[in-house]
């Protein structure tokens, strides 16, 4: 589960609060997800070996500035939160791009129905 977040992004933490911390959705994260916190604005500098320019001719020199453009770059799409799921492949688990919702019963339909398709792609 890739959490595409912000330290200033008061969406995230309403998330967190709101949704995250309902028993069943934390159950869910905790027993069945790797989840994977990648902050877009995480000022820390890249080794200079790692920083490199992007395809917009942009320099990518901080932790954040990486996440961020591994956010637009895979999966077509600049906001904060967005949840994505993948496998051990990088292969999407599910086409939704799954933000900001405060329903509850909404974020457990989808993590359960991520979940049924990660383990049907080992039923084959």
């Amino acid at each position: 589960m890739l959490d595409f977040t912000g330290y200033s992004c008061a969406n995230c933490r309403k998330m967190e609060a709101e949704v995250w911390s309902d028993p069943e959705v934390l159950k869910r994260i905790n027993e069945n997800f790797v989840l994977v916190s990648l902050y877009v604005d995480e000022p820390t500098k890249l080794a200079a070996g790692e920083q490199y320019t992007n395809a917009k001719n942009e320099t990518i020199a901080t932790i954040g500035e990486k996440n961020l453009d591994y956010e637009i770059t895979k999966f077509g799409f600049n906001a904060q939160p967005l949840y994505m799921f993948m496998d051990a492949g990088q292969n999407a688990l599910s086409d939704i791009k799954y933000g900001y919702d405060p329903d509850i019963d909404k974020f457990i339909k989808h993590l359960d129905a991520v979940k049924a398709k990660f383990e049907n792609s080992f039923a084959r």
